[in-house]
C-alpha cells in the first residue's frame, strides 16, 4: 500500500488571519462536536471511542453524536450547535450531501468544519477531509486475488448499495486493478446493499447457476458474512479467496478458520489522529497545506490477525 493523498489547496486567508498562537492543550481548545452516521459495527464504535480519547487527551471538551444513518438528524444535529454559539469546530463522518447546508450555517458562524470517514462531494464549506482510501482496498483486494490465482480467473464481485459514497470510491480501485489485469473476467457483478441477507440472496443466485467462480471481492464485512454462508452451502468455504472491508469479529474469526483471505481496516486511529490534528493548526490560524488527507488502510490476514487484535482488544 502506497500513499498518502494530499492536496496543496489552503484553506483561505480568513483562516489565517484567525491566529492564536497563544492557544495550547492546556489551555484547553474549546468545545468540539464529533458527529458519527451510526456507531452499530464494531469498526465505528471503536472509530467513535478513539476519537473522543485522543480529541480529549488533545485539549478538547468533546461532544459526540451519533444519527443513526438519518441524513435529517445530523443537519438538525449541526444546526443546533450553531445555534448554541459553543463550538469551535464540528468533524463529521457524513450520512450524505444534505449535511452541506449545516457546514454553510456553521462556517458563516465561524465554525471550522471538518470532515471524517465518509465525506460530501461539495466541499465549498469544508476546511479539511480526512478519510481513509477506500479506492485503495479495492486495488489491493484485487492484486492479491491475482497473487493467488493468477493474471486469468472468474471474479464475482460484490458492490455496496448504487451510488453510495464508498461504494463509489472502492469500486474506483476495483476499475484500476482489472484495467491493469485484463485476463481477469468478471462473470458476476451485483449489489449487496451493504448486509448480509440481501448478499446471500445476490450469490445464491450466482452459484445456483452453474457458473465457475474463482475468486470474490466483497466491498464490507457484512456482505462477505452472507458470501461465506453460500460459500459453505456450496461446499466451497475456504476454497475460493475472498476479501472485503471492516475486519468486523465474525470476519477475523473467518480469517482465523481460513474461511476468508483478509480483510481491511479503514484505520481509525490514524483518521481520528489526523483530524484532530488538522482542527487544532485551524484554530491556532496556522496555515493548512493539506486540505485532503487520505490514509492508508490496514489489511489483516492470517499472517498479522493475532497482532492485529492485540492493538484492538476490546473492540474487535
Amino acid at each position: 500500500m502506497n500513499k498518502k493523498i494530499l492536496s496543496s489547496l489552503m484553506v483561505g486567508t480568513m483562516i489565517a488571519a484567525m491566529a492564536a498562537t497563544s492557544v495550547s492543550a492546556e489551555e484547553g481548545y474549546g468545545k468540539l462536536l464529533f458527529l458519527q452516521t451510526h456507531n452499530n459495527n464494531s469498526f465505528m464504535s471503536y472509530m467513535g471511542e478513539t476519537f473522543v480519547e485522543l480529541a480529549e487527551e488533545a485539549g478538547f471538551d468533546v461532544t459526540h453524536l451519533t444519527a443513526d444513518s438519518d441524513e435529517g438528524t445530523q443537519l438538525s444535529q449541526i444546526e443546533q450547535a450553531v445555534a448554541s454559539g459553543e463550538y469551535v469546530g464540528v468533524i463529521c463522518d457524513c450520512t450524505g450531501e444534505g449535511v452541506t447546508q449545516g457546514f454553510k450555517e456553521a462556517k458563516e458562524a465561524g465554525m471550522f468544519v471538518e470532515t471524517l470517514h465518509e465525506g460530501v462531494e461539495d466541499n465549498t464549506y469544508v476546511d479539511v477531509v480526512v478519510a481513509c482510501s477506500l479506492a485503495e482496498t479495492g486495488h489491493t483486494a484485487i492484486n492479491l486475488e491475482v497473487e493467488e490465482l493468477g493474471e486469468e480467473f472468474n471474479l464475482a464481485i460484490v458492490n455496496g448499495s448504487e451510488g453510495h459514497g464508498a461504494t463509489v470510491a472502492i469500486r474506483k480501485g476495483y476499475d484500476q486493478a482489472l484495467e491493469e489485469h485484463p485476463g481477469i473476467n468478471v462473470v458476476f457483478d451485483g449489489a449487496g446493499n451493504w448486509n448480509a441477507e440481501d448478499a446471500m440472496a445476490l450469490t445464491e443466485s450466482w452459484f445456483s447457476s452453474g457458473t465457475q467462480i474463482d475468486g470474490i471481492v466483497c466491498m464490507n464485512d457484512g456482505m462477505a458474512t452472507g458470501v461465506r454462508q453460500v460459500m459453505k452451502d456450496n461446499g466451497v468455504l475456504g476454497q475460493i479467496p475472498i476479501y472485503s472491508n471492516d475486519c468486523e469479529i465474525d470476519t477475523l474469526a473467518a480469517i482465523e478458520a481460513g474461511e476468508q483471505r483478509g480483510s481491511f481496516d479503514m484505520n481509525a486511529e490514524a483518521q481520528c489522529k489526523a483530524a484532530i490534528d488538522s482542527m487544532i493548526s485551524l484554530i491556532k490560524g496556522e496555515e493548512i497545506t493539506e486540505k485532503e488527507i487520505y490514509v492508508d488502510p490496514l489489511l489483516v490476514t492470517i499472517d498479522n490477525l493475532e497482532e492485529y487484535r492485540s492493538t484492538h482488544s476490546g473492540n474487535y
